[in-house]
């Protein structure tokens, strides 16, 4: 079941004891301004559609302690580009390799995470991918198919 828009509760954007979030198939609004989620170390969004590409950005933002973070982009999501710059990022994992068609125009992710020591990256539908600071990465599985069409 996808929820076509699900309000977390205001509380949860400002929870100082939060540590583990995992969000699945729905919808979020737009995090609140006054949002502070600096305890927070895991983050897994899968299949989460956002109001745009900003509001994305602004939860990574949020969460200043950040390290790990799993993405799992489906149909239902609507994120164009997925701009990954978390500095005490050092654990990402990304999966892109289910859906049934490729979303039109530039799609894919961009990251920058100079503390990343493992990534994991399984790609079949992005047509822009972007690999940015990452000195201290220690292991990293890379399975990305681009299918050019003449």
């Amino acid at each position: 079941m996808v929820y076509s828009s699900f309000e977390l509760p205001e509380s949860l954007f400002s929870c100082p004891q939060l540590e583990t979030l995992i969000l699945e198939k729905l919808s979020l609004v737009d995090v609140p301004p006054y949002a502070d989620l600096a305890c927070l170390k895991h983050l897994h969004l899968l299949s989460v559609r956002f109001s745009c590409d900003e509001s994305f950005k602004t939860l990574l933002s949020i969460c200043t302690c950040l390290e790990e973070l799993v993405v799992r982009r489906s149909s239902y999501t609507n994120v164009k580009i997925y701009a990954v710059n978390v500095p005490t990022l050092r654990s990402l994992s990304i999966d892109n390799s289910s859906g049934k068609s490729r979303p039109k125009g530039v799609h894919g992710f961009v990251i920058n995470a100079p503390c990343l020591q493992c990534f994991s990256i399984r790609d079949s539908f992005s047509n822009y991918l972007r690999f940015g600071n990452m000195p201290k990465l220690v292991r990293s599985t890379v399975n990305v198919v681009c299918d050019v069409m003449k």
